[in-house]
């Protein structure tokens, strides 16, 4: 496991509950242990999570509730068929709400269909540079590298994304806990750069809903970033690169 995958694990992870216990954390737990700048990630993390709580918890509850709804409780055979239609609307709100603050920490309301998986991939490389497991210039040591670690290795390039951008490195992602390999390019663009501005994700085509159905690309755009999507084989390929159409284009 990488810094990058206990990241995505971690990143629901709620402290002060049943999740420490959770065999889903477990090893990313233990690497958090062990990498001191994994440690203060998680640090942090747990304690945007305790400040947000602790927010929820300030909320003034009215003086007297617990007693009226006891007594309410007790002549509820007594009420008419609005009054339990507004009893009912009352606690159906307030479960509604318990379950909006446990899926603002949870990613069981992702969309879980390929909209979602482009959606997450694409915020992955436009909010900050995205960090690589391995950074090399060699197409073969990345393909060995995403082979050694369980990734997805026998992918199949566009000949002009071969041809016109020059590699320099990969990283193993999690996406609704199937594997997501990135490899990542450079287009030549600016020559006083070598950061990667284009950006392929990989994953089996079976694990992502209303995956492209053809090898034809689609098209979608993410404020500075162009996306092209398609699907090949078992495989699934989303293509993306700060540019527009007519750039990403030449990559295909």
């Amino acid at each position: 496991m990488n810094k990058v995958l206990a990241r995505e694990i971690l990143t629901p992870y709620r402290p002060g509950t049943a999740d420490q216990n959770d065999p889903e954390f477990a090893e990313a737990l233990a690497m958090v242990r062990g990498d001191p700048e994994l440690a203060r990630w998680f640090d942090e993390h747990c304690a945007r999570y305790e400040a947000i709580r602790a927010k929820f918890q300030q909320i003034p509850i009215s003086e007297g509730l617990k007693e009226q709804i006891i007594s309410e409780r007790k002549a509820h055979q007594a009420l008419g068929s609005r009054r339990k239609a507004a009893l009912f609307a009352v606690a159906a709100a307030f479960v509604l709400a318990l379950i909006a603050v446990s899926s603002f920490y949870h990613r069981s309301g992702e969309d879980k269909t390929f909209s979602g998986f482009r959606n997450r991939m694409a915020k992955k490389v436009t909010r900050v540079y995205p960090a690589m497991d391995l950074e090399t210039s060699d197409p073969q040591q990345i393909r060995r590298y995403l082979a050694q670690n369980q990734g997805h290795a026998d992918y199949v390039l566009p000949a002009p994304l071969l041809e016109k951008s020059a590699s320099t490195g990969c990283a193993i992602l999690r996406w609704q806990n199937q594997k997501v390999s990135m490899i990542c390019f450079n287009s030549g663009r600016s020559k006083s750069s070598k950061k990667a501005d284009l950006f392929l994700f990989v994953i089996d085509r079976s694990a992502v809903p209303n995956a492209p159905a053809k090898p034809a690309p689609e098209y979608r755009h993410f404020g500075d970033l162009t996306t092209a999507s398609w699907s090949s084989g078992d495989k699934t390929y989303l293509l993306g690169g700060f540019g527009d159409e007519e750039f990403i284009r030449k990559y295909l």
